[in-house]
């Protein structure tokens, strides 16, 4: 069993308020979610609450192949709606017996 991680940082330009923040993340998540199968959540610091989030994304799968895929066509996804706003991006596949 392989468990990938994918982890994004975005840049999300000044919102009036933390709700209007959120309706960004939570449109980007929902359309995450909607295409591929797939966990996804915010794990951003509170710290950062108004200029940064920083998203994870995971999924399991026997295949390593098949999940590295998966990640670079939801970072693909993500890419080619919001790629001025990535800052940085790592994936990490995690190999169990």
């Amino acid at each position: 069993m392989v468990v990938g991680i994918l982890m994004i940082d975005l840049l999300i330009p000044y919102r009036e308020t933390i709700k209007e923040r959120r309706n960004v993340l939570r449109s980007l998540k929902d359309m995450v979610r909607k295409k591929f199968n797939v966990s996804i959540s915010e794990i951003t610091d509170s710290d950062d609450v108004n200029s940064r989030a920083q998203i994870a994304v995971a999924a399991v799968s026997k295949d390593s192949s098949y999940l590295q895929s998966i990640l670079e066509n939801v970072y693909n996804l993500i890419d080619g709606f919001h790629g001025d706003k990535i800052i940085s991006y790592k994936t990490e596949l995690i190999q169990y017996e």
